[in-house]
């Protein structure tokens, strides 16, 4: 039971960063980008806003696995939901110095790092 309420809590904070990026992301990621098209090569533009989308789309399929693995009481779906966010955790925190940004700027790994954390718990006990 423990698990479940893991899962759920995990799911609850994925699907709150889907409605962050979607919201925020969308005022001041991908509108100035789509705008952007004299400043950036079309193709670079175009295949940021994809990878924007792209984001969209795997945030929501991570909230929505944990929400399968509880409906189904199938933890295989919470456990790709946890390997994605163990994802991007690890990209989005290494990102940020990589690029010389700070975590201000490019909180992005940080904010992934709890439904991780969450996940890998509720697998371990």
């Amino acid at each position: 039971m423990t698990d479940q309420i893991l899962f759920a809590i995990a799911g609850g904070i994925a699907a709150l960063w889907l409605v962050v990026h979607v919201s925020v992301g969308g005022r001041e990621v991908e509108r100035p980008l789509r705008s952007s098209s004299h400043r950036l090569d079309p193709s670079v533009r175009d295949t940021l806003h994809l990878c924007w989308h792209c984001v969209t789309v795997t945030v929501a399929i991570m909230a929505a696995m944990f929400l399968v693995a509880i409906l189904t009481s199938r933890p295989d779906f919470a456990i790709a939901g946890t390997v994605l966010a163990w994802g991007y955790t690890l990209v989005g925190i290494a990102l940020a110095p990589a690029v010389g940004a700070s975590y201000r700027d490019l909180p992005q790994g940080w904010l992934f790092l709890p439904i991780a954390a969450l996940g890998t718990a509720a697998m371990v006990f």
